[in-house]
């Protein structure tokens, strides 16, 4: 399933780079809308390689027959996420039952599952603080960027493709801001990043020694 994704990435990648290579003859405001526009582009896929990395790890670490006992603290809180949600909305004269429920559930032998894996997150919705969230509770610890201040480009990416998606500011005004020069370099940031996003958490996910306490 990581393969099928890498894939698909990059496949939207290359689109978004043969749009905007076909836009270099552009002139004036059409010019600057289309450098803004990469940003919601590149978003899209962002948040996409975002979302489906969590899906698919989750079924990748069940798929190892790891029990409830066996994980990691980390991995207990997504794959006890229906458990979680069920002791926050239940009724008052329910709560005990449920914590007991609870926490019989993450000491037992039965092998964990995820229907629909919840998106862990800061609130901060995927910016660089986002990701290490996600790579936090799937136990992973590696980097994602060589250089720390190149993460800074994905909260860059978030903050534009925002402005020009609520209304703060067009996609010409946020254009205005880069050279083309400036949005090739934010592709191909972006583009490491979700491609070694999906790389790291693959790795993570085939060896089942790194999910366990």
């Amino acid at each position: 399933m990581f393969p099928a994704l890498q894939l698909e990435v990059l496949d939207r990648f290359t689109s978004v780079e043969q749009h905007f290579r076909a836009t270099r003859r552009f002139k004036g405001e059409t010019a600057q809308t289309a450098k803004g526009l990469v940003f919601v582009q590149v978003y899209a896929i962002h948040e996409y390689t975002v979302q489906h990395v969590v899906r698919i790890a989750a079924t990748e670490i069940a798929t190892h027959a790891h029990t409830y006992a066996g994980l990691r603290p980390s991995l207990l809180a997504l794959f006890l996420d229906p458990e979680l949600q069920s002791l926050r909305d239940c009724k008052p004269g329910d709560r005990w039952r449920r914590r007991i429920a609870l926490f019989e559930r993450a000491i037992s032998d039965d092998r964990v599952s995820l229907a629909s894996p919840p998106l862990p997150g800061d609130g901060s919705h995927f910016r660089h603080t986002h990701l290490q969230v996600i790579l936090t509770v799937l136990g992973v610890h590696r980097r994602l960027t060589v250089r720390r201040r190149h993460m800074f480009d994905n909260d860059q990416l978030v903050n534009n493709r925002n402005s020009i998606s609520h209304g703060g500011e067009t996609a010409a005004e946020i254009g205005r801001r880069y050279s083309r020069e400036d949005v090739w370099r934010s592709i191909i940031r972006m583009r490491k990043i979700c491609l070694r996003l999906i790389l790291i958490v693959s790795e993570h996910c085939s060896e089942p020694g790194r999910h366990l306490r």
